[in-house]
């Protein structure tokens, strides 16, 4: 297995997924807490490295799951990733909250593609 392995793409993507949300479970007083910013940047940082993941599948892999949403996983990899100084907790909160845990059910019944 490879580093940009599909296999161990989708390993690390559901693994820091899980942890971002596990993090945002802490709950929205904890996260927007302004004085201990730890848990924001927890989610944040995991968020960044699952969407990176999801970035390095592959276009194989997309089209083996057509329902995953990879314009919207490109916006935010592309918001977490180079538009950090940008980045707007409500926007990470609104992600970890809305997107992310149906994202996660996506990835784990997502479909590897077939070797060639």
């Amino acid at each position: 297995m490879t580093a940009d392995d599909p296999l161990n793409q989708l390993s690390l993507a559901t693994e820091h997924l899980q942890q971002a949300i596990e993090y945002a479970r802490r709950g929205k007083k904890v996260f927007f807490d302004p004085v201990n910013l730890d848990t924001s940047r927890l989610v944040e940082s995991e968020l960044r490295k699952a969407y990176e993941a999801m970035n390095r599948l592959g276009q194989p892999f997309y089209r083996a799951n057509p329902a995953l949403p990879e314009a919207e996983i490109g916006r935010v990899r592309q918001l977490l990733t180079h538009d950090y100084g940008d980045v707007i907790l409500e926007e990470i909160w609104r992600i970890i909250t809305e997107e992310a845990p149906a994202l996660l059910r996506q990835l784990t019944r997502a479909k590897l593609p077939k070797k060639d």
